[in-house]
């Protein structure tokens, strides 16, 4: 097994198409058609299918290119910390990061990281947990900032905690449970989730698993912070979201005040956690070392804005 054949293999999977493949890549069709067919000697397997539509990957292709795809990006690192001790500081980060971690320690960790290497491309993308793992583990990503209110996740990485925030449930001004203190009179209400209910850290389930509550019959999801805040303060769904809304002194997820009322509830709302994940420390790139030092250094510095907030009162 070659190095060029996963890598043909990887465009093909990406393209679905033997010739805009050989075009990505510059190699001939005949070429391309031919590594793969060695490929698949060479295994005893078929890798893909043709038809008029182009190419499917087989079980066997999808679980080859799965691999593949880790062993790509680890010869970029590897390439990458060659350059990096030869003296060039050209390198690629790939960040994904939560919506609730994108209001903490991240901008000023990369505006920081971006003076010190300016030469490096840094790429940031907001995510779901999941969708984070899932890159993480496919080597897409270098490293992740993850919030959760349940705690670290599977064990096939490192989860590094970073900080908490508060969380609070949330209604429109005028909503007619604005005076509600009590979790179980919500359930017959409409809510809004921003993760997938099937996600396990993600907040509303976690919450009521925390409370014995079953779960509202009456949910809408929005895969948009944005959307989200724009629901939470037109509608009269409930919705959940980190003291960086209320408290926060600016970012995406920063409110007009006013805009969504705090409900006074007295049951237990367990904070979001943020963790940094990584699959080893042993395996992260120089820049990806330098970029978790300064997350860790911005992460012990911030206030939180709860308790931010009190203290400009």
């Amino acid at each position: 097994m070659k190095l060029h054949q996963l890598r043909i293999l990887l465009a093909v999977a990406q393209h679905g198409s033997i010739h805009e493949a050989s075009r990505s890549l510059h190699v001939s069709q005949p070429a391309l058609s031919k590594a793969i067919a060695e490929l698949e000697r060479e295994l005893g397997v078929t890798l893909m299918s043709r038809s008029v539509r182009g190419v499917s990957l087989t079980a066997y292709g999808l679980a080859l290119v799965k691999r593949a795809s880790v062993v790509e990006q680890e010869l970029r690192h590897a390439l990458e910390d060659i350059e990096a001790i030869r003296g060039h500081a050209e390198a690629r980060l790939n960040i994904g990061f939560t919506a609730v971690a994108s209001s903490g320690p991240l901008p000023e960790a990369m505006a920081a990281f971006r003076q010190r290497f300016p030469n490096v491309d840094l790429c940031a993308f907001e995510l779901r947990p999941q969708q984070i793992l899932e890159g993480l583990r496919e080597g897409r990503l270098d490293l992740g900032l993850i919030s959760t209110n349940s705690g670290p996740g599977t064990g096939a990485f490192q989860w590094e905690p970073l900080f908490a925030v508060g969380m609070s449930l949330a209604v429109r001004p005028g909503h007619p449970l604005r005076r509600a203190s009590r979790l179980r009179p919500l359930l017959d209400a409409d809510w809004l989730t921003l993760d997938p209910l099937d996600d396990p850290g993600s907040p509303l389930p976690s919450l009521l698993r925390l409370h014995r509550l079953d779960m509202p019959r009456r949910i809408v999801q929005s895969a948009s912070n944005l959307l989200g805040l724009q629901l939470a303060a037109r509608t009269d769904l409930i919705s959940m979201w980190s003291d960086f809304v209320f408290h926060g002194t600016g970012g995406p997820l920063r409110l007009v005040q006013e805009s969504l009322l705090q409900l006074p509830i007295r049951d237990e709302l367990p904070d979001f956690r943020v963790f940094l994940v990584y699959r080893s420390a042993d395996l992260m790139t120089q820049a990806c070392a330098e970029f978790s030092k300064e997350v860790r250094h911005r992460a012990r510095l911030m206030v939180p804005p709860r308790r931010g907030a009190r203290a400009g009162a």
